[in-house]
């Protein structure tokens, strides 16, 4: 299995959420290595990205697990009834849309990542957040005033004019430590991206050594 991952330096990503952020959620603390592991396996997209982090988060040294998702109202039951079945610890919180929900859970079997993984990856398909992090709870919910980028017109006793939106929603925040390894599922599933500061994600040859052995790591690959 060729796995095609990228490395992105800390330093050129934008950590607070924005029109600009890189990404959907704001990361405190300092971390050393962003890799970029593409669900394009093999030279396809299938469900090998499933078997791929499974497999790799076989290891009883990664528990527990903490996942932070942002899912809609009509998806509750159907996590609900996942938590029960498989026995993991969850709570809601409330979403930063309307109609959305954050729920964390804490997945302490890979038996229980197995069956939440899906779940994890297809909602993170849907433009919604995904994230889970090894042995640290670092995920936090603040509320924040957001304001709209454009402003928009407003009319009020036949008055017409423009404002910018302000509204409160919660924000989601990783703390990462000198230890800490989360991952977040890309836009559109397309890739995986973990932040770390462990050593083993420094250099591919590095994180090589703790791969599955029917796993090849590979940068910029050619597929046919």
């Amino acid at each position: 299995m060729k796995v095609e991952i990228s490395y992105f330096p800390p330093e050129k990503i934008i950590t607070v959420p924005g029109p600009e952020a890189t990404y959907p959620f704001e990361i405190n603390g300092e971390f050393q290595y962003i890799v970029e592991f593409s669900c394009y396996i093999d030279g396809d997209y299938t469900d090998t990205h499933e078997e791929f982090f499974c497999n790799w988060m076989d290891s009883p040294d990664y528990y527990p697990i903490y996942s932070l998702a942002e899912i809609y109202d009509f998806q509750q039951a159907e996590y609900e009834e996942l938590f029960k079945m498989q026995n993991i610890e969850f709570n809601y919180m409330k979403g930063s849309r309307k109609g959305t929900f954050f729920v964390k859970a804490i997945i302490r079997s890979p038996r229980q990542f197995k069956e939440y993984y899906p779940y994890l990856y297809g909602n993170g398909s849907m433009m919604n957040l995904s994230l889970w992090s090894l042995k640290q709870d670092v995920f936090r919910l603040e509320e924040r005033e957001y304001e709209s980028p454009y402003p928009v017109k407003k009319t009020k006793k036949n008055r017409t004019r423009l404002v910018k939106l302000k509204w409160i929603a919660n924000t989601p925040i990783a703390t990462l430590t000198e230890s800490s390894t989360i991952f977040w599922v890309g836009y559109d599933g397309d890739y995986i991206t973990a932040f770390s500061n462990d050593e083993h994600f420094s250099t591919i040859d590095s994180l090589q050594k703790i791969m599955r052995e029917k796993v090849e790591l590979v940068t910029d690959y050619e597929w046919e």
